[in-house]
C-alpha cells in the first residue's frame, strides 16, 4: 500500500514536471565524448531562415546521467516560431567543432519530445500544428529532388511551379506558407515567381497584414513587394483619375440638358392667332407695309398695329426680320 502510494506520488510529480516542459528529450552520451555534455536552445527569425548562425540563443539545459535533458514553457514565446536546439561535441579525428541541431516550431502552448536513437534528435513528437505542416513541405520538397529537378534550370521552372502550388492547395497555416517562400527568396527565385503571379502575392500579403503575424516576420516579401504595390495603387488612382474625368463629362452633360430642359419648361406656350391676325401675318410675310396692309383689309392703320402687337406677342418676336426667321424655322 505504501509503496503504491510512494509510486503514484512520484508518477505525478513526474508528470507535473513534464506538463512545465516545453522542450525534453534526450542524448546519448555516446555522441556527445569529449564534448559539452550541454543542450542548447536557440530563436531564429524568418528573415534570417536558414541562417543558423543567425539564431538568438536563449538558454541552456545540463544533461544528467541518463542523457535527459529539458527547457520550460516559460522561455517559449506565445506565438509560434523557430526554434533551434542543438549540441556542441568535438571531433577528436577532424580536430575541429561540430553542431548538431534541429530546427522546429513551437508555442508555449504545445511540446516536442526528443526520443533515443542513433542518431541526435532524429527521432521526436512535436504536438504544434504548425511544426506539422512544415515537416509535410520539408518532405514534399524533398521528394521534388528526388524526380530529377536538379539544375539550376530546371529548379526555376518546375520547383517554383510545384512549390507554389503546393503552398497554395496544401498549407494552411501563413507561418509555414511564409517559410516555404523564405527558402524561395534565399534561392533567388522569389523576384521571378513574384512577376510570373503578381495576384498570388499580393492576395498573401494581404492575408499576412491581417493575421497576427509581427510584421517583421514577412518585412522581406513586403519590400520585395513594394515596386508591385506601388504599380498597383498607381494603376488604381489613373483609372480612379480616368473614372472621374468620364464621371465629370457626363455630369456635365446631364447638366445642360436639364438646363435646357428647363428653359424649355419656362417658355410659354404659343397662342393660336386669330384668323385676322393670321392674314396680317401673311401680309406682312409678302412684304406688305402697314398702310398696304390696312388698305387690302379694309381697317385702320391703328388696328393694323394693334393687331401686329398682338402676333409679335403671340409668336414671341420683336420685330418682322424676327417673324420672317421664325416662320422660316
Amino acid at each position: 500500500m505504501f509503496k503504491s502510494l510512494v509510486l503514484l506520488l512520484f508518477s505525478g510529480i513526474c508528470c507535473q514536471m513534464t506538463a512545465q516542459n516545453a522542450i525534453s528529450g534526450y542524448i546519448p552520451f555516446e555522441n556527445l565524448s569529449n564534448g559539452d555534455v550541454k543542450v542548447y536552445l536557440s530563436r531564429l527569425k524568418i528573415e534570417d531562415f536558414p541562417d543558423r548562425n543567425a539564431a538568438e540563443p536563449i538558454a541552456e539545459s545540463d544533461i544528467d546521467k541518463n542523457g535527459y535533458f529539458s527547457f520550460k514553457k516559460q522561455i517559449i514565446t506565445d506565438k509560434n516560431a523557430i526554434y533551434r536546439v542543438y549540441v556542441k561535441r568535438i571531433a577528436t579525428l577532424l580536430k575541429d567543432t561540430l553542431q548538431t541541431d534541429h530546427l522546429f516550431l513551437l508555442s508555449n502552448t504545445d511540446s516536442i519530445r526528443f526520443q533515443k536513437g542513433d542518431q541526435l534528435f532524429s527521432r521526436y513528437t512535436n504536438s504544434n500544428p504548425a511544426d506539422k505542416e512544415w515537416q509535410k513541405l520539408r518532405n514534399y520538397e524533398a521528394s521534388l529532388f528526388g524526380v530529377g529537378i536538379g539544375s539550376d534550370q530546371n529548379l526555376s521552372d518546375a520547383y517554383l511551379q510545384d512549390m507554389r502550388n503546393y503552398s497554395k492547395d496544401s498549407l494552411q497555416i501563413l507561418l509555414v506558407k511564409l517559410i516555404g517562400i523564405k527558402q524561395l527568396d534565399n534561392r533567388d527565385l522569389l523576384g521571378k515567381d513574384i512577376a510570373k503571379n503578381p495576384d498570388y502575392y499580393l492576395n498573401l500579403l494581404k492575408e499576412l497584414k491581417e493575421s497576427e503575424l509581427d510584421r517583421s516576420e514577412y518585412l522581406f516579401l513586403e519590400n520585395k513587394l513594394a515596386f508591385l504595390t506601388t504599380e498597383v495603387a498607381e494603376n488604381k488612382f489613373r483609372k480612379s483619375e480616368a473614372l472621374n474625368i468620364l464621371l465629370g463629362i457626363v455630369l456635365a452633360g446631364l447638366l445642360i440638358l436639364v438646363i435646357r430642359y428647363e428653359k424649355r419648361k419656362r417658355k410659354p406656350a404659343l397662342v393660336p392667332l386669330s384668323k385676322q391676325e393670321t392674314n396680317i401675318r401673311d401680309l406682312i410675310l409678302q412684304g406688305k407695309s402697314n398702310k398696304e396692309i390696312a388698305n387690302e383689309l379694309y381697317i385702320s392703320l391703328n388696328t393694323v398695329k394693334t393687331h401686329i402687337t398682338n402676333i409679335y406677342y403671340k409668336l414671341q418676336v420683336s420685330n418682322r426680320q424676327e417673324l420672317l426667321q421664325r416662320i422660316q424655322n
